[in-house]
């Protein structure tokens, strides 16, 4: 298995020069580490993803294991945008989310979007898409979450505590 996931961009990907040299330096550490190649045929950017999973890959994960899987890219879409790279302007998905296997933290392949989509839309997308990936109730506590990030203004520090009750209710009633 590779550690290292290849990425094409395009002319127009809007992955500008300062947002370049924020991934090319390490300088978010949100973001997977990166290396680029540019050549006359385009560029092509390089993630190395030692020691992380592509949540994709991910499946029949407990409930308070999803919670705290949300929490962590929550927390990651928090430190990306310390460094203004915002989660409207790039892929928000379950194929460019990586965790480490101990679920302690959440990485992103920052791959721009052609068109700016709103924040909630991309965190409440993100989290429906990972319904797929858990157990039934799994599903129901992401619904909750999905449906509390589609609210406009919503800070994600408030949705990161509402999500800590929420897997402290998960082990006091002892649901998988």
């Amino acid at each position: 298995m590779s550690n290292v996931v290849k990425v094409n961009f395009m002319e127009d990907s809007g992955l500008f020069p300062w947002k370049k040299n924020v991934l090319l330096s390490g300088g978010c550490r949100g973001v997977l580490p990166f290396g680029i190649i540019e050549t006359g045929e385009g560029t092509r950017g390089f993630y190395r993803t030692e020691g992380f999973v592509r949540l994709s890959e991910l499946a029949e994960i407990k409930a308070d294991e999803i919670l705290t899987v949300s929490e962590r890219v929550l927390e990651c879409v928090e430190i990306c945008r310390d460094c203004l790279i915002f989660p409207g302007e790039y892929v928000l998905s379950t194929d460019t989310i990586y965790v480490a296997s101990d679920f302690r933290e959440a990485r992103i392949a920052y791959i721009p979007l052609k068109r700016y989509v709103s924040e909630e839309g991309a965190l409440s997308s993100l989290i429906y898409n990972m319904r797929r990936l858990t157990t039934e109730n799994g599903r129901t506590y992401l619904d909750t979450l999905g449906a509390m990030l589609e609210c406009s203004n919503l800070k994600l520090r408030k949705v990161i505590g509402f999500i800590e009750e929420l897997k402290e209710e998960i082990r006091l009633c002892g649901i998988d």
